[in-house]
């Protein structure tokens, strides 16, 4: 019963921080994709959906997330220099 108090209390506090943070208005998967955006250099779509963690998510909804986050000017997109095809997300920072 300890570990799900934990639990609870570590979710509490993820809450307050995106609420800090703004970001209490994106959904779940919005958030996730954020915060892969923020600690992977030089992340792209393809890169979230080989992360393990993302296997639950289809491709359209990761996409339709990368999308509400370019939209809000949360996230930017520039083309690749190596492969033309990808798109580089980044974290805004505003």
């Amino acid at each position: 019963m300890n570990a799900l108090k934990k639990l609870f209390e570590l979710r509490a506090s993820l809450d307050v921080y995106e609420r800090e943070l703004g970001f209490d208005q994106l959904s779940e998967v919005e958030k996730s994709v954020l915060e892969f955006v923020m600690h992977q250099k030089d992340a792209t779509i393809t890169a979230i959906t080989k992360e393990q963690y993302f296997a639950k998510y289809s491709l359209s909804t990761i996409k339709r997330a990368v999308g509400v986050l370019l939209s809000n000017d949360i996230i930017s997109a520039t083309q690749s220099d190596v492969d033309r095809r990808a798109m580089i997300l980044r974290y805004t920072n505003k």
